[in-house]
């Protein structure tokens, strides 16, 4: 068998700290520099020499002492997740969303604000002096921010620096400078569904390979394998919410009729009706028999869109976006419906909630800058 090219010593130096830090950024407890050097099969000077220009630099700090059975009691280190962060911006028809991830990708901050999108510099300013406020509000430091990740409900071409479309925006071959030009900071641009593929995956350890359904205004969807997002040819992999899913002639946002989204958009259970998510769900408990009607016809179209994605990519599927914190009691509901679909399977447990909520677009805008400084330690 052909041997491997050999590291150069500089090289395996830079990849036994890669090695080290990430071996502390994925452990969920404190570590001595013992059970670092067994866990990755390192000498323990190259362990302690590591650990200490990680802890000069602030990367890792001390957590405490463990027991001994003789002699000086080891010291434990764990991350020091404050030492940088990077934040995540969701731009929806109506909302801004912005949300503070650290190191170990904890939210630390969070809000909200009403913001009706308009393609104009007045729209550009606001957002960037929304980000600023947002700093200044939770007296975040700039010197520790990564950058600032930005996710929009279109189609994304970073090389070409364009924004191809976004249908709920009336945005068709736009320069993604021209919406990131006033924001002084590292700015990464990204379809919301991929984001929030990604944050979703993040936290589903027990998920290596799965295909995110989003649920918002519009509908989309990432696949994820192994972590890495599949985005097809021309970026428009995933795009669950504009798969045909009925005959009845119902007009989608993207001027096609009967796409899912046309179904399944958060907007069949408020805008239609001119209320709230919120209080739509209010209704259903108060039992309003106009809400029941609307939300059962919601569990059959949505019921077909998920069986539809399971068929095709044989792999679980998270349910995420807006929608995911009033499920949880109508999740029996929906598996019914799946597993009557499912010509191959008698039960729907491959279906899984998101754990990220409405945060999920922002929080994964935001991990594109946590990954990227990790892989660069």
């Amino acid at each position: 068998m052909a041997q491997g090219k050999k590291l150069s010593t500089a090289e395996l130096r830079k990849r036994n700290r890669n090695n080290i830090y990430r071996f502390f950024c994925e452990t969920d407890k404190p570590c001595t520099k013992q059970e670092v050097a067994e866990a990755l099969s390192l000498s323990l000077p190259t362990v302690t020499q590591n650990l200490r220009e990680l802890l000069d630099e602030g990367l890792l700090e001390y957590a405490g002492l463990v027991d001994s059975s003789g002699g000086r009691r080891p010291r434990t280190m764990r991350v020091c997740a404050q030492a940088r962060f990077a934040v995540g911006v969701d731009l929806s028809p109506k909302h801004i969303r912005l949300v503070a991830v650290d190191l170990l990708a904890n939210v630390i901050a969070y809000e909200k604000h009403a913001a009706v999108f308009s393609n104009d510099v007045v729209y550009r300013q606001r957002l960037a002096q929304a980000v600023d406020d947002f700093l200044d509000r939770f007296a975040l430091d700039r010197n520790r921010l990564l950058g600032v990740g930005i996710t929009l409900p279109g189609i994304i071409d970073e090389a070409q620096d364009m924004i191809e479309v976004v249908p709920v925006f009336g945005i068709r071959k736009m320069r993604l400078s021209t919406l990131t030009e006033l924001l002084p900071y590292p700015v990464f641009v990204e379809n919301d569904a991929n984001a929030g593929g990604f944050a979703e995956w993040w936290n589903h350890e027990e998920l290596d390979t799965m295909a995110y359904l989003f649920i918002g205004k519009g509908v989309g969807g990432a696949l994820l394998m192994g972590g890495k997002p599949y985005v097809g040819n021309h970026r428009r992999s995933a795009e669950f919410g504009h798969m045909r899913i009925a005959s009845n002639g119902k007009k989608c946002s993207c001027g096609k009729v009967d796409c899912l989204e046309a179904y399944c958009s958060t907007a069949r259970l408020s805008d239609d009706l001119n209320i709230s998510v919120e209080e739509f769900f209010e209704r259903m408990h108060t039992g309003d028999q106009t809400c029941d009607a609307i939300w059962k016809d919601y569990l059959d179209a949505l019921s077909v869109g998920i069986n539809n994605i399971r068929m095709i990519m044989d792999c679980p599927v998270v349910l995420g976006g807006i929608i995911t914190s009033y499920f949880q009691q109508y999740l029996p509901d929906l598996c019914i419906r799946l597993r009557m679909l499912n010509c191959f399977e008698d039960d729907a447990s491959y279906l899984h909630l998101g754990r990220c909520g409405d945060q999920a677009n922002s929080i994964g805008a935001a991990l594109h800058f946590i990954v990227e400084f990790i892989n660069r330690i």
